[in-house]
């Protein structure tokens, strides 16, 4: 992980997430919580872009309050990196490393700005890999939260200029139904829903009826 060269230090988030298996918590914390630190501040994207890569997996050989403690942190400042590469791969992330977080508050005090941001994020790849994951949220965050929280990102998402990133959020507004109820996806996303159903993609119109 110090290696002078950024291949291999890049491949070394490959071996911590496998050696965090190995062991317990303890010594995950020890030894490796500190190498995962260092790479998601590596002054190459390719390092910072695997660590977000891999972040999931490397946070399964550490305990939760230490995830909370430590990694939420660093989590932030990957959600908020220069590199729209490094942003991309971290919001695919989201909604699998709030389950791990498993604290709505924390997640809501910490996590949910920089989230906001890249559902207005400049790069359309970013935005659509949230689209992709948000709905996901929905379970952790249940129906009020959801519906205080989320929807504004939701509905921001569904008015994308960027087709693709439309229909990853129409793919998965299921998981938005079963956790707000049909009356909330009536009155919050009908609107926009209908709208799509004419949008010029015929992508987004087959979604739509799906």
């Amino acid at each position: 992980a110090k290696d002078t060269q950024d291949s291999v230090r890049l491949l070394s988030l490959d071996a911590a997430a496998e050696l965090g298996k190995l062991f317990d918590t303890s010594e995950n914390e020890k030894n490796l919580l500190p190498c995962i630190k260092s790479c998601s501040v590596d002054r190459s994207w390719r390092v910072r872009f695997m660590v977000a890569e891999q972040f999931c997996n490397l946070c399964l050989g550490l305990s939760e309050a230490i995830v909370q403690k430590d990694m939420v942190d660093v989590f932030v400042k990957l959600l908020k990196d220069g590199e729209a590469e490094v942003r991309t791969a971290t919001a695919k992330n989201v909604s699998k490393f709030v389950g791990l977080v498993n604290d709505v508050e924390l997640t809501i005090k910490k996590i949910l700005g920089p989230v906001k941001e890249l559902a207005a994020d400049q790069s359309e790849h970013v935005r659509g890999e949230l689209a992709s994951v948000i709905s996901g949220l929905a379970p952790t965050f249940g129906k009020d939260k959801t519906v205080d929280h989320l929807l504004e990102i939701f509905l921001a998402l569904l008015e994308d200029d960027v087709p693709d990133v439309r229909l990853n959020v129409i793919s998965n507004l299921e998981d938005i139904n079963k956790v707000i109820g049909i009356e909330f996806v009536s009155q919050a996303l009908l609107p926009s829903i209908v709208d799509l159903a004419e949008d010029r993609q015929w992508r987004v119109r087959l979604a739509i009826i799906d």
